[in-house]
């Protein structure tokens, strides 16, 4: 018999304000993607997708939330497995990060982030321990997140990586980790990042010789080489400036293929192990986007002028210049803030993060409203994935974090983003509408 109590405890206005912003995605792509060559309707499309997407959240809604918690580690476990399936049989320019089934790309990694927080979550609710915890208190929920992570690195898949290492922290601090064990990781996590700008911006490159002798047999000019060899050991300021000291010295244009097998095979950073090239080159023009205008730094360069071109009010709806000439790439995807915030201008953008803000703030206060720690943990992980790709996408939009390539939820084109981020939304939902149930 159906409890009308779970329908008086429906949260709605949570709801609609992911509806509301999911409907003004919508608006965005139609606008953002009419400059397109190809005509395609991304924006009917992300229609289609809203619509699967509620499906697939009602279902979530029909089922008890600790009934779903069981399964977690399942879950988790399916997803850990498509992500080792996709290393292999995934499709991608120069990434392997989805399937294409049936002419739909379907995204593992969107889906692990929240198959994640339900394992953790769940692990807490079944560790009766919370509350100064050690390091070997962590193995497990570490090794949760940990496994994901270094799948989808592999892919590679910087901007979802680096979200799930993000969440690790407001978990820790909900379970009660000591604080002198944060302030370890802290320092950690300080040093690394250091050490990862000073590789690129004070690092030596090293010359593949390997590669250097492939290069001998192709169809390579012979300069291109000897220029190879001659620069082994040397240091370099940036990977740019290497591409600058190749173009200067070698007559050879910027975009020829020659030098990109040079500059992408030849020469490897110190790091080159964690990151490939065009990850390298993204964090490099993060430091100086105007050091190569052309190339790396475009995005970022033209996302600014697209925002800085907004103004106040804004150019009006349909008249960006960056999307309708094609200025921007990936506007209806990564860069779809730039394009809005240029059409509505700062009061438009203002109002955007006022609805991501209100969302997230009645999600922490699912919080303070559950009875039990699985709720608590889900809640907060799900809540923090929100807000996390949201300051990293308008981050990397404005240019005060490296391009990732995070989509903003519930805004950017994408299926299985909206469809995750849905999922995810229905859980909180859940949470709320059977928080009464739950001693």
């Amino acid at each position: 018999m159906f409890d009308r109590r779970l329908l008086a405890n429906f949260d709605w206005v949570l709801f609609l304000n992911s509806l509301l912003v999911s409907l003004m995605g919508v608006a965005a792509i139609y606008s953002a993607s009419k400059g397109y060559a190809s005509g395609t309707q991304y924006w009917l499309r992300q229609l289609y997708w809203i619509g699967v997407a509620l499906a697939a959240g009602f279902l979530v809604l029909l089922v008890d939330m600790r009934a779903i918690g069981r399964w977690a580690y399942l879950f988790h476990g399916a997803v850990i497995v498509l992500l080792l399936l996709v290393l292999r049989h995934g499709a991608g320019s120069q990434v392997d990060r989805w399937f294409m089934v049936g002419g739909v790309a379907l995204q593992p990694s969107e889906f692990a982030k929240f198959s994640t927080v339900l394992a953790v979550a769940f692990y807490f609710r079944d560790n009766r321990r919370v509350g100064n915890l050690g390091w070997r208190d962590l193995l497990v929920p570490l090794g949760l997140i940990g496994a994901p992570f270094v799948l989808i690195v592999q892919q590679p898949d910087l901007g979802t990586a680096m979200l799930l290492a993000l969440l690790s922290v407001p978990i820790m601090v909900l379970a009660g980790v000591r604080l002198k064990l944060l302030g370890i990781l802290a320092v950690l996590a300080v040093l690394t990042v250091a050490l990862l700008v000073a590789s690129f911006k004070l690092g030596y490159y090293r010359v593949d010789d390997e590669v250097v002798k492939t290069l001998q047999g192709e169809d390579v000019p012979p300069v291109l080489v000897e220029q190879a060899r001659s620069v082994k050991g040397q240091r370099f300021w940036t990977a740019t400036s290497l591409r600058a000291r190749l173009t200067q010295r070698v007559a050879v244009d910027a975009g020829d293929p020659f030098l990109e097998t040079v500059e992408e095979a030849a020469f490897r950073p110190l790091i080159s192990f964690l990151l490939r090239p065009y990850q390298q080159r993204r964090l490099v023009t993060f430091v100086n986007p105007d050091a190569d205008p052309l190339g790396a730094g475009y995005h970022v360069i033209q996302s600014k002028v697209a925002i800085g071109s907004g103004q106040i009010l804004g150019k009006g709806f349909g008249q960006s210049t960056q999307g309708s000439l094609n200025f921007l790439p990936a506007r209806h995807t990564d860069f779809i803030f730039s394009i809005f915030a240029e059409e509505w201008g700062f009061a438009g953008a203002i109002v955007l993060i006022g609805l991501y803000l209100a969302l997230i703030l009645r999600g922490l206060s699912i919080i303070l409203q559950t009875r039990d720690r699985f709720s608590a943990f889900l809640t907060l992980g799900i809540v923090s994935i929100i807000a996390l790709q949201v300051i990293v996408n308008v981050g990397m939009a404005v240019g005060l974090l490296p391009v990732v390539g995070v989509p903003l939820p519930f805004f950017s084109y994408g299926g299985s983003s909206m469809i995750s981020m849905t999922i995810g939304m229905a859980m909180l939902l859940n949470i709320r509408m059977r928080r009464f149930l739950w001693g």
